[in-house]
């Protein structure tokens, strides 16, 4: 018969407060006691931990920490590889923090807040049982996840920037957005930057504007004789500024684009840092159309170890990609949210990539297809998000049999 120990450990960017429960269901705990969140600070938990463990004869070690980004890294790697506790049986267990809040609600309708009482709750929760898969660590994913992460802090820097940008350019040429598909293209931020004015832009002739387009879309134009002139008349049809108000708007302007061009260099560097990063690691998602190695990279980071999902439908879940359940008697609801929690990273990845697979994909697109068509609110929005539920069906299949993706007429169809 075993004898565990369960340790909570509520962590804080300076201090981790720990609490140490045994396996009699009673509130006293057996040690409390706070340590620096840095490394001195986590040998001395060891040596704590040690002397209980030499004391009671533990030979049973179950860790809990709230998932709190950064600050619980260091703890839950050096918990889990780097330290010894005296007894082969130690395991490391991550919690989304609004677990442990309505894991105290359980217990009293307006708990108290504090640390010692968090850790207390958290020791307590890893007692009760109902564990999620224990904390794992892998070097390859982690240093991907930073990469991934990073892209995605960029790409959204880069949405905000941009949707930024555009309210000034409406306000310097407000015809401007009927032109250029892509207003951030090498091309258009040059457009923006070259021409101070609608009347300058209006004002050059069609031979000169002719030979800038030419220049800087790299002669990627098939017809920039008739771009040109879309942009003259684009000039003279939005409305004027005064100089006052157009000086502001262009040293405005002109910060942004700085700005934007900052972002997607970064932006360059960080896909060559992950494609050359995902060639170390083995798998098979990026053999489904529209999967690129950037969206196999997210998928992969963010869910780490496969197994330690059940099913699919966990999977989901885990992704934010599951609906709320509205029900009551013989009342079901028509239409249900998508639910709030979930990992943000791995729903945006996932989703991306949806939107991808859909275009790519015949199976993809034809389901994409039919649940727009359905008479339903935020048609798009809708069969996208249903879409990315399909294609986690999917990455899970990949990821636990690591087989290559069969379009049509593969053993993956009843799956998809």
């Amino acid at each position: 018969m075993t004898i565990p120990l369960f340790v909570g450990i509520d962590v804080s960017s300076k201090e981790n407060v720990v609490c140490c429960l045994t396996d009699e269901e009673e509130k006293r705990a057996l040690c409390r006691f706070t340590v620096l969140n840095n490394r001195p600070g986590i040998m001395e938990l060891q040596k704590r931990i040690n002397q209980l463990v030499d004391k009671h004869s533990f030979d049973e070690i179950r860790f809990g920490l709230e998932h709190t980004g950064c600050y619980s890294t260091h703890a839950a790697i050096y918990l889990h590889r780097h330290l010894d506790f005296g007894c082969s049986n130690v395991k490391v267990y991550m919690f989304n923090p609004s677990l442990i809040k309505e894991y105290k609600k359980s217990h009293f309708l307006s708990p108290p807040k504090n640390d010692r009482v968090d850790a207390w709750y958290i020791a307590a929760k890893v007692r009760s049982g109902h564990l999620p898969h224990p904390f794992t660590w892998s070097e390859p994913m982690m240093a991907l996840q930073r990469l991934t992460r990073t892209r995605y802090h960029l790409m959204k820097a880069l949405v905000r920037e941009s949707n930024f940008l555009m309210t000034n350019l409406y306000l310097k040429c407000s015809d401007y957005t009927l032109v250029f598909e892509n207003k951030l293209s090498a091309t258009s931020l040059a457009v923006m930057e070259e021409f101070e004015s609608t009347e300058a832009l209006a004002e050059i002739s069609v031979d000169q504007l002719v030979e800038f387009l030419i220049q800087h879309g790299k002669n990627r134009f098939d017809d920039p004789q008739s771009v040109a002139k879309e942009l003259q008349k684009a000039a003279r049809s939005s409305y004027r500024l005064s100089k006052a108000m157009a000086d502001s708007v262009n040293l405005a302007m002109a910060s942004s684009i700085r700005v934007i061009r900052t972002i997607q260099e970064q932006i360059k560097s960080i896909k060559k840092a992950i494609e050359d990063h995902l060639k170390t690691i083995p798998q098979t998602l990026d053999s489904v159309p529209g999967i690129g190695p950037i969206f196999s990279s997210g998928i992969l980071a963010e869910i780490g170890d496969i197994h330690q999902f059940a099913s699919h439908k966990q999977l989901a879940k885990h992704a934010g990609i599951a609906w709320t359940e509205n029900q009551s008697g013989n009342f079901t609801a028509s239409q249900t949210r998508l639910i709030h929690s979930g990992n943000r990273y791995l729903r945006y990845y996932l989703m991306e990539a949806a939107n991808s697979v859909r275009v790519h994909d015949p199976v993809f697109a034809e389901y994409y297809a039919k649940k727009k068509a359905e008479p339903k609110q935020f048609a798009h929005k809708r069969a996208l998000a249903l879409t990315a539920r399909k294609l986690v069906r999917l990455v899970f299949h990949l990821l636990k049999t690591n087989q290559l993706y069969q379009p049509r007429g593969g053993n993956q169809q009843e799956i998809l």
